[in-house]
């Protein structure tokens, strides 16, 4: 009877230990706002890239000009953002012989920031409340795009295969383009593109992804993208 009873406990004691250990391992978002922004996609506007900052002093209000910030050749290095949405003028040749160039825009985290792929479309991301144990064990960083080695100085610019190398090693990179992103039949843009976690440097988190790779009118040289904060 004894050896039961002392079974019995033991059951218990582990049932409360994984309920314990399942609660600590969930995070719960706070009361933030959805943010939306749409960002120049031309190279000859976008030239440094867009930093996006999401969490510092004012990241609770709606509208901040601490969101994000068009970099120059000097804030490159120092500007403590979270991802770089950079695009450079490619070239490629075409099926018939011909070079032809297109821009190559990319989602690209900073130093040290980590994300993964959590989820797909807007009604996830608003769904989305809390951040399992799951998701923060995918989180990692990435390596830096080296876009000098894509660069051929004997005929003075980029190559794109070789760009698309560089950047498929990223977390995002170019998987939200329209002419790479697979968007099944019946289905809107915004419903299938992917939503991400991102850990700042902060050790804030928040969701993060890119709603229309071409704006609706008069922003279809935009970007738009979409992010809430979840914890600071």
């Amino acid at each position: 009877m004894k050896q039961i009873t002392l079974l019995f406990c033991m059951t218990i004691f582990l049932i409360t230990s994984c309920s314990d250990d399942d609660e600590e391992s969930i995070i719960y978002a706070g009361d933030y706002p959805v943010k939306e922004y749409y960002l120049e996609r031309s190279p000859s506007i976008n030239v440094w890239g867009c930093g996006m900052d999401f969490i510092h002093d004012e990241c609770t209000e709606e509208d901040t000009d601490l969101d994000y910030q068009y970099l120059t050749s000097d804030s490159t290095e120092d500007n403590e953002y979270d991802i770089n949405f950079y695009t450079v003028k490619s070239y490629y040749t075409d099926d018939n012989g011909d070079i032809q160039s297109e821009g190559c825009p990319a989602m690209l985290l900073n130093d040290n920031i980590e994300a993964y792929k959590i989820g797909e479309g807007v009604d996830f991301f608003d769904s989305c409340t809390i951040i399992t144990q799951d998701m923060l064990n995918g989180l990692t960083t990435e390596p830096t795009v080296d876009y000098e080695s894509c660069y051929d100085e004997s005929v003075g610019y980029y190559i794109e295969d070789m760009l698309y190398e560089e950047i498929d090693s990223c977390v995002i990179g170019r998987s939200f383009r329209g002419n790479v992103l697979v968007i099944p039949d019946g289905y809107e843009e915004e419903e299938v593109q992917a939503v991400y976690l991102v850990k700042s440097l902060e050790g804030g988190y928040t969701k993060f992804m890119v709603k229309q790779f071409q704006g609706d009118e008069p922003n279809q040289k935009q970007t738009l993208v979409r992010w809430q904060v979840m914890t600071e």
